[in-house]
């Protein structure tokens, strides 16, 4: 007998989905896994971040809860190569399976960027690399001390520059290895040498390499010791492209070599070529001030004067003659009116005169002390008179009153 649709036994797609979502996160086996791969996609959103990774033949749908990636140390991008921990589950709404991420980390060189980027973050945080500690380099330095690879090319080139440069400086080398595991040590090795030398300016310097190659120049000792230099320090790691925390803490960071030593030492040709330069120009400007000096001499040696110096006081000369001849008129003058006005203040004088009126026939009379007599009163008896008369004086006594 044949039994119609409505009475066979099935499944929905939701009940199946939903016991392979058992079965999968069940399995002991699904939990706690640990799954390298290369981020192929990401998109983050407000409550997860949904991913994908792959390797070279397959592709892993995941996710990241808001809980768990917002405490990722890195943001994760298309092109990492990470390591992932979680568990697989079946998402049922869509019948497939996924991977649910709790945590995710870089992985190889990845991770060691990241560990860069930390140390960085950090000795950027204790103003290891703030601007203000940075120094001039000495302009004319007599000692520069090199910290490079014995034997390199970078060597080399430092000291043919250096020297052709300025050959006045005297250069102190510090060979150091400059990569693999020992190169941190035995960098720092060099530099604390280096601290034992009256320099003026030290470098550091290698030529360029991989990431990996140039890593000792990160190490965290090294690039601490390298922040208490007592002297400037040049920074010449790599090319252009290439950055390590050695050039943040150094003074001066430069991509070569040979910029190294053009930044520690002046060029004598520049400067040979400066001095002539300023020596013509002092020179033309010598000849230019003679030129204006000599025209002003001939000016004023043309004036008039130059030629007949008494045309200078000649009209000055007439002047105070002038003025003379004026001065003795008017003292000839002036004492001619004194003369009168006194002869005149004479007369006046002798008019009033006692003697005028005693030369008229008129005596005067005093006492021996000078005193007039101006009544008999004043010569009582006994009294020696002095009679004023035109030609004399007549002594007499007075015998006191008398009465007519």
């Amino acid at each position: 007998m044949t039994t119609s649709p409505s009475e066979r036994k099935y499944l929905s797609v939701t009940e199946i989905n939903s016991i392979l979502k058992e079965a999968i996160e069940g399995v002991p086996g699904f939990h706690g896994l640990l799954i390298k791969g290369e981020i192929s996609s990401y998109k983050e959103y407000a409550t997860a971040a949904y991913f994908d990774i792959k390797d070279d033949k397959s592709t892993l749908s995941c996710i990241i809860w808001r809980d768990n990636f917002i405490y990722l140390p890195f943001s994760p991008k298309v092109g990492d190569e990470v390591l992932i921990k979680g568990y697989l589950t079946v998402y049922v709404a869509r019948g497939r399976y996924q991977f649910v991420a709790t945590s995710i980390e870089l992985f190889g060189k990845g991770n060691e960027l990241l560990r860069l980027e930390e140390l960085k973050k950090k000795l950027a945080s204790e103003g290891l690399f703030d601007e203000s500690r940075k120094r001039p380099i000495k302009e004319f330095p007599s000692k520069v001390g090199v910290i490079v690879g014995k034997g390199s090319a970078a060597e080399s080139d430092l000291i043919k520059n250096l020297g052709r440069r300025w050959p006045l400086t005297d250069i102190y080398l510090f060979p150091s290895l400059v990569q693999g595991k020992e190169a941190p040590k035995d960098l720092l090795r060099a530099f604390k040498l280096s601290q034992k030398y009256p320099l003026d300016t030290l470098i550091i310097a290698r030529g360029g390499g991989s990431n990996e190659d140039l890593s000792a120049f990160n190490d965290e000792a090294l690039v601490r010791a390298v922040s208490t230099s007592k002297m400037p320090v040049i920074s010449a790691v790599g090319h252009e492209i290439d950055v390590t925390l050695i050039d943040f803490v150094s003074d001066k960071r430069v991509s070569t070599p040979t910029g190294a030593a053009e930044e520690a030492v002046p060029d004598q040709e520049e400067i040979k070529q400066n001095i002539i330069f300023e020596e013509n120009s002092l020179i033309d400007s010598m000849e230019k001030r003679l030129e204006k000096e000599k025209n002003r001499l001939e000016s004023i040696s043309s004036r008039p004067f130059w030629k007949n110096p008494e045309e200078i006081y000649k009209d000055l000369l007439k002047k105070v003659g002038d003025l003379d001849a004026r001065l003795m008129v008017s003292t000839k003058q002036k004492v001619e009116i004194t003369k009168e006005r006194i002869e005149g203040e004479k007369k006046s004088l002798e008019a009033l005169s006692p003697l005028n009126v005693i030369n008229r026939g008129y005596s005067l009379t005093t006492k021996e002390d000078g005193t007039l007599i101006r009544s008999v009163a004043d010569a009582p008896e006994g009294t020696i008179l002095k009679t004023r008369v035109k030609d004399g004086i007549i002594e007499s006594q007075s015998k006191g009153e008398s009465h007519e």
